[in-house]
Protein backbone atom coordinates (compact mmCIF):
# COMPACT_ATOMS: atom_id res chain seq x y z
CA UNK A 1 0.00 0.00 0.00
CA UNK A 2 2.12 3.37 -0.96
CA UNK A 3 1.18 6.87 0.87
CA UNK A 4 -1.52 7.81 -1.76
CA UNK A 5 -3.98 4.47 -1.06
CA UNK A 6 -3.18 4.64 3.11
CA UNK A 7 -3.93 8.37 2.69
CA UNK A 8 -7.10 7.76 0.47
CA UNK A 9 -8.03 5.06 2.96
CA UNK A 10 -7.90 7.12 5.67
CA UNK A 11 -9.69 10.26 4.39
CA UNK A 12 -12.58 7.35 3.63
CA UNK A 13 -12.21 6.02 7.62
CA UNK A 14 -12.60 9.42 8.51
CA UNK A 15 -15.67 10.68 6.30
CA UNK A 16 -17.17 7.06 7.14
CA UNK A 17 -16.70 8.26 11.26
CA UNK A 18 -18.18 11.74 10.13
CA UNK A 19 -21.42 10.38 8.79
CA UNK A 20 -21.79 7.86 11.15
CA UNK A 21 -22.09 11.11 13.73
CA UNK A 22 -23.82 13.10 12.27
CA UNK A 23 -26.52 10.18 11.12
CA UNK A 24 -26.39 9.26 15.33
CA UNK A 25 -27.01 12.95 16.26
CA UNK A 26 -30.12 13.73 17.67
CA UNK A 27 -32.71 15.87 15.41
CA UNK A 28 -32.54 19.04 17.75
CA UNK A 29 -28.46 18.64 17.21
CA UNK A 30 -29.25 18.78 13.57
CA UNK A 31 -31.01 21.35 13.74
CA UNK A 32 -28.59 23.76 16.08
CA UNK A 33 -25.59 22.85 13.05
CA UNK A 34 -27.80 23.91 10.48
CA UNK A 35 -28.59 27.39 12.07
CA UNK A 36 -25.27 28.01 13.04
CA UNK A 37 -23.79 26.74 9.58
CA UNK A 38 -26.74 29.19 8.05
CA UNK A 39 -25.18 31.92 10.77
CA UNK A 40 -21.26 31.92 9.90
CA UNK A 41 -22.09 31.43 5.56
CA UNK A 42 -24.14 34.92 6.09
CA UNK A 43 -21.22 36.42 8.06
CA UNK A 44 -18.86 35.85 5.34
CA UNK A 45 -21.23 36.90 2.62
CA UNK A 46 -21.77 40.32 4.59
CA UNK A 47 -18.29 40.88 4.81
CA UNK A 48 -17.98 40.12 1.19
CA UNK A 49 -19.92 42.64 0.19
CA UNK A 50 -19.23 45.20 2.38
CA UNK A 51 -15.82 45.06 1.00
CA UNK A 52 -17.23 44.99 -2.39
CA UNK A 53 -19.44 47.95 -1.63
CA UNK A 54 -17.46 50.15 1.59
CA UNK A 55 -19.50 52.65 0.98
CA UNK A 56 -23.12 51.04 1.51
CA UNK A 57 -25.04 51.25 4.75
CA UNK A 58 -26.10 48.15 6.35
CA UNK A 59 -29.32 48.35 4.81
CA UNK A 60 -28.28 48.09 1.21
CA UNK A 61 -25.79 45.52 2.65
CA UNK A 62 -28.89 43.71 4.02
CA UNK A 63 -30.60 44.27 0.71
CA UNK A 64 -27.84 43.05 -1.44
CA UNK A 65 -27.29 39.68 0.93
CA UNK A 66 -30.99 39.20 0.73
CA UNK A 67 -30.92 39.36 -2.87
CA UNK A 68 -28.35 37.00 -3.68
CA UNK A 69 -29.87 34.04 -1.75
CA UNK A 70 -32.74 34.67 -3.81
CA UNK A 71 -31.01 34.13 -6.29
CA UNK A 72 -29.20 31.37 -5.29
CA UNK A 73 -32.43 29.54 -4.50
CA UNK A 74 -33.98 30.58 -7.69
CA UNK A 75 -30.68 28.84 -9.57
CA UNK A 76 -30.96 25.62 -7.45
CA UNK A 77 -34.81 25.50 -7.58
CA UNK A 78 -34.97 25.97 -11.57
CA UNK A 79 -37.34 23.35 -13.02
CA UNK A 80 -38.59 21.82 -10.22
CA UNK A 81 -41.32 23.66 -9.01
CA UNK A 82 -44.18 24.17 -12.67
CA UNK A 83 -46.09 27.09 -11.56
CA UNK A 84 -49.88 27.01 -11.49
CA UNK A 85 -50.79 28.89 -14.61
CA UNK A 86 -48.74 26.77 -16.66
CA UNK A 87 -49.96 23.66 -15.14
CA UNK A 88 -53.55 25.42 -15.94
CA UNK A 89 -52.79 26.02 -19.51
CA UNK A 90 -52.04 22.71 -20.44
Amino acid sequence: MNVDSETRALERAIHRSKVERARSAPTGSKLFAGAMLFDRVRARMLCGIRSQFPAWSETEVDAEFCRRLAARRAREERGIYTPVSAVTAR
